[in-house]
């Protein structure tokens, strides 16, 4: 990667799980058509993104390409300096995959109450709170923002009080996908 098109390491990552979530067979080239990336870089960033609990793949030589292989796990048993960026990592793929908001605008609460119909609206930032207790607003605000940079539409809009979220969970497209390809496949023995 040049120096005008690198990201940020979390950012990068995060992106790929995007990729490894859609596709049943995830191949390099796939990969860098959609951003510039080295074999070297993609498999760190696969080891990362399964230490995180995010991810479990394993190369198909058959398929050319990556396929899942089950039901990832968090690996905390990895050395302390990694410890922080794999948390972070994992509470971001969290958020990418489970964030909920059923905020609506205030002129339409106000409507809604004016009819007898109120309602609890669960936003993004409640969904937030319930998925991760305990964490500050602050942290709140700087995993929100990363989100935005890499495509979401996560966002408090003072105008209207509310939060917007958008209902598609990954920018690209979500395709659905076996979560497990058989191991004939996943072994190059069919």
């Amino acid at each position: 990667m040049s120096r005008k098109e690198r990201m940020p390491r979390i950012e990068r990552q995060l992106r790929l799980y995007e990729i490894v979530c859609q596709y049943a067979i995830v191949q390099f080239e796939a990969v860098c058509e959609i951003f510039p990336y080295n074999m070297r870089l993609l498999q760190r960033d696969l080891v990362d993104l399964k230490d995180a609990g995010l991810v479990s793949v394993k190369y198909s030589r058959k398929g050319k390409g990556y396929v899942k292989t089950g039901k990832p796990e968090f690996n905390d048993k990895g050395k302390p300096c990694k410890m922080a960026h794999l948390k972070r990592l994992n509470r971001l793929g969290t958020l990418m995959s489970g964030l909920s908001n059923e905020d609506i605008p205030l002129w339409e609460k106000k409507d809604n109450e004016e009819s007898g119909d109120v309602q609890e609206y669960v936003t993004a930032k409640d969904s937030y709170k319930e998925l991760f207790p305990g964490l500050s607003e602050r942290t709140r605000q700087r995993d929100f923002q990363v989100l935005r940079n890499i495509g979401y539409n996560v966002f408090y809009n003072p105008v209207e009080h509310c939060f917007y979220h958008d209902e598609y969970r990954f920018p690209l497209g979500w395709v659905d996908v076996p979560d497990e390809i058989d191991d004939d496949f996943v072994n190059g023995t069919w």
